[in-house]
């Protein structure tokens, strides 16, 4: 069956398993579009749901080929595809059923353009102009669910530099860059000097960018489904939920910010 590796590697959710697993119909559906993306490299539209799921577990059998052909470990393959688990959990959290709305984000993962190096997951792109120089840069992703140790971080920035040389020996990146709150000059207002997240944030050299008036922040730190006009209702669970809260009650914000390391 062409979605085994899918399904027995990098799911997580029995219940997702035996839904891939009983709907041939739909399996050829998704098989049908992972086609037209392998072809087009580009994603396809699809309605949120299972969907999406099908369409991923046909096309991991051709990420895992290419990242072979590529000289890439199994390890970073799989580390790299499991991201779906944590978006199947992001529709759940919305919708309250388990699924998939982010294909478009995912379609890099599965067609060989982003990998999961330890902590962080990266791509190689042309360079942004607010950029110093050169004409390409290694964008930094920050994935959910797992603390932001600084040592894991920095282990995932030293494995990127030799990985990507040898992937774009003619496409040298000068740069990391990264777009997220994370980077946020506001960090130390609602996080100790000492913590991983300020100390991620003081890695970074802060460069032009439009904020988001923090919209990014509470969807992080108070979840999806929270809406901002309630941010005096907002939980406080958390030593970051109660400084966040309290900063913005206060009038601050906490913007997205973007940022650069010189490789």
């Amino acid at each position: 069956m062409a979605m085994e590796f899918f399904i027995n590697e990098i799911l997580e959710y029995d219940e997702l398993k035996e839904a891939l697993r009983s709907d041939p119909e739909m399996a050829a559906k998704g098989s049908e579009l992972a086609r037209e993306m392998i072809r087009t490299n580009s994603p396809v539209s699809a309605e949120p749901g299972l969907l999406p799921l099908f369409i991923l577990a046909n096309l991991a059998d051709h990420t895992l080929e290419l990242h072979q052909n590529l000289g890439i470990s199994h390890d970073i393959t799989v580390a790299t595809l499991k991201d779906v688990n944590l978006w199947i959990e992001n529709h759940r959290a919305v919708t309250g059923e388990l699924g998939l709305t982010n294909l478009g984000w995912l379609t890099g993962h599965y067609l060989g353009g982003l990998f999961r190096l330890g902590r962080l997951q990266f791509v190689h792109a042309r360079a942004h102009p607010v950029v110093p120089s050169g004409e390409y840069v290694i964008e930094v992703h920050i994935p959910q669910g797992e603390p932001l140790d600084i040592d894991e971080c920095m282990k995932s920035f030293e494995m990127a530099k030799p990985f990507f040389a040898r992937l774009y020996p003619d496409k040298p990146a000068e740069y990391f860059v990264c777009g997220s709150w994370l980077l946020s000059p506001d960090i130390p207002n609602v996080t100790d000097e000492n913590s991983n997240i300020c100390r991620f944030m003081r890695l970074w050299t802060q460069l032009p960018h439009n904020g988001d008036k923090g919209a990014q922040t509470i969807e992080r730190v108070f979840g999806f489904t929270f809406d901002p006009a309630d941010i005096a209702s907002a939980p406080e669970n958390t030593s970051l939920q109660r400084r966040v809260k309290a900063h913005i009650l206060a009038g601050g914000t906490v913007e997205s910010s973007f940022g650069c390391i010189k490789i």
